[in-house]
């Protein structure tokens, strides 16, 4: 099991992810998608996820980073 709850709404297309400090950040659809155009890149997961919220981007780890770019293909 993955260290992030990643969630998201097959209606809304809305992505949330949750850290186990209980830390959270939610996408919208589009955002999902550069998610997903990001691939296995971590780079580019993160920088998909800061520009958004830097903050929450700033502190996951590689492992949350992978571990996202996986879930979300």
């Amino acid at each position: 099991m993955g260290k992030l709850n990643i969630e998201l709404c097959p209606e809304t297309g809305i992505c949330s992810i949750i850290k186990a400090n209980g830390e959270k950040i939610d996408l919208m659809p589009d955002e999902v998608d550069n998610l997903r155009q990001a691939g296995n890149a971590p780079d580019g997961v993160k920088k998909v996820i800061a520009e958004v919220d830097s903050q929450f981007a700033d502190k996951l780890d590689s492992e949350e980073l992978k571990q996202l770019s996986s879930e979300l293909k």
